[in-house]
């Protein structure tokens, strides 16, 4: 798959593997492309024509996406009129990929922008250049969660991988629910052979755990993280890399 071009993936049996339908965190992915201004390629046809539109506004109450028309004005004409339209564009590393019905003009007529329905699906391609390793084995990694309220309390929840740019983490809902897209401060990190680390994350997936239907698997990134220890994750990563790959 050409997960680092800015063309669409053909739909395909492995493309699925990375579909999202949690409402929640299409939401907060896309929330995340409005407030960074990232753009997105507008592909409207088999043809590969497309336009670079940008995301205005993520109205979830109105179930719609506000859009700024492509600057050519025939093709914001013909956006209008397409079929589904495939939007491609890029979120750190991730690729990110959805299609959208019913595109027509913004209230009001402004020919400048457009609105689609906020999709249903959307999907999250990782580029494989993105290593995830496991903790060594006997000696597991700790994230230090601080628990609602303020109570100064802390979950502990299992790392089940970390990359350069998030970890995962075993929760278990009775005790600790996370929430798709909220952000997460004072967090502690324990690395085995490494030591301990105060990162800031934001919970970007929430799915089951095959092997115990009491528990959850939750990824987050690192939203806030000091150089020191970005350096400290990198050189953790490379170490682990080549003894305890996970592949995406």
């Amino acid at each position: 798959m050409g997960m680092t071009t800015p063309f669409p993936e053909p739909d395909s049996p492995e493309l699925q593997r990375f579909a999202v339908q949690s409402r929640e965190e299409i939401v907060s992915l896309l929330r995340t492309v409005r407030e960074r201004g990232l753009p997105l390629n507008a592909f409207l046809d088999a043809d590969s024509s497309f336009g670079v539109v940008a995301l205005l506004q993520v109205d979830e109450a109105a179930r719609a996406l506000v859009f700024a028309s492509p600057a050519d004005e025939t093709l914001s004409g013909r956006l209008l009129a397409a079929p589904p339209v495939t939007f491609v564009g890029f979120v750190d590393s991730i690729k990110v990929q959805f299609v959208a019905s019913g595109a027509c003009a913004a209230a009001g007529g402004d020919a400048s922008t457009f609105t689609v329905p906020i999709p249903g699906q959307l999907f999250r391609l990782q580029r494989r250049s993105a290593v995830r390793v496991r903790p060594e084995a006997g000696r597991s990694a700790v994230c230090r969660i601080p628990l609602p309220g303020g109570t100064g309390e802390r979950e502990a929840l299992r790392v089940l991988d970390i990359a350069t740019g998030g970890i995962a983490v075993l929760t278990y809902p009775e005790r600790f629910e996370p929430i798709v897209g909220v952000e997460i401060d004072d967090c502690r990190l324990d690395l085995p052979g490494v030591g301990g680390a105060v990162v800031s994350l934001r919970v970007r997936h929430v799915g089951p755990q095959p092997s115990d239907e009491r528990v959850r698997c939750c990824g987050c990134e690192f939203v806030r993280i000091a150089p020191a220890v970005q350096a400290m994750l990198v050189r953790y990563v490379e170490k682990r890399a080549g003894q305890a790959h996970v592949a995406v």
